[in-house]
C-alpha cells in the first residue's frame, strides 16, 4: 500500500508542475520588463519542486525496496508478460536484427523457466550499437507497463489496496 506520505508528495509534484507552467505561459506573454520577475519566480518554484522531488523519489525507493510480492502473484504475472510480449508485433527492421531477436528469445526463455521464481527473472537489455555497445537495466517504469501491459497494471492496483 502507497503510504499517505507518498501520496501527498505526489500531490505537491502536480501542484508545483501546475504553477510552473502557469508562470511559463505567464512568462511567454507578458510585457518585456515583467519577464524577469516571472524568470525569478519561475527558478524558485523550480528549487522547491527540486526539493519535494527527491524526497518524493526517496520514499519511491524505500516502499520499492519494502515491497514482496507473493510467488504465486508473480507467477501469473510473469505468464501474462510472456503472453503479451509474444503477441507485440515486431517492425520489419527490427526482425532482421538477429542479435535482438536472439536476446528477445533469452529473455522468454528465462521468462518461462519452471522453477526460478519469478520475481527474479526480468531483465532488460537494449543494444545501442548493435556488436558494440549494449545498456543493461533493471526497469521500474510504471508508465511504460501501463501502456504496454495492461494485465500487470490490474495487478499493481491490487497490491496498492
Amino acid at each position: 500500500m502507497i503510504s499517505d506520505r507518498l501520496s501527498h508528495l505526489q500531490s505537491e509534484v502536480q501542484g508545483y508542475y501546475r504553477q510552473l507552467a502557469g508562470r511559463e505561459k505567464a512568462k511567454r506573454l507578458a510585457r518585456f520588463e515583467d519577464k524577469e520577475l516571472l524568470q525569478q519566480q519561475i527558478d524558485e518554484l523550480k528549487k522547491e519542486l527540486g526539493s519535494v522531488e527527491r524526497e518524493y523519489w526517496r520514499r519511491w525507493r524505500a516502499e520499492i525496496a519494502g515491497l514482496t510480492i507473493p510467488e504465486a502473484d508473480a507467477e501469473i504475472v510473469a505468464s501474462q508478460l510472456v503472453r503479451e510480449v509474444e503477441s507485440l508485433e515486431i517492425e520489419p527492421a527490427v526482425q532482421s536484427n538477429a542479435e535482438l531477436m536472439k536476446a528477445l528469445q533469452e529473455i522468454k526463455a528465462e521468462l518461462s523457466k519452471p522453477g526460478i521464481p519469478a520475481a527474479g527473472k526480468l531483465k532488460a537489455a537494449i543494444p545501442l550499437l548493435p556488436g558494440v555497445i549494449s545498456y543493461e537495466m533493471e526497469l521500474d517504469t510504471e508508465g511504460l507497463l501501463r501502456r504496454v501491459f495492461p494485465t500487470f497494471c490490474k495487478f499493481a492496483e491490487k497490491i496498492k489496496k
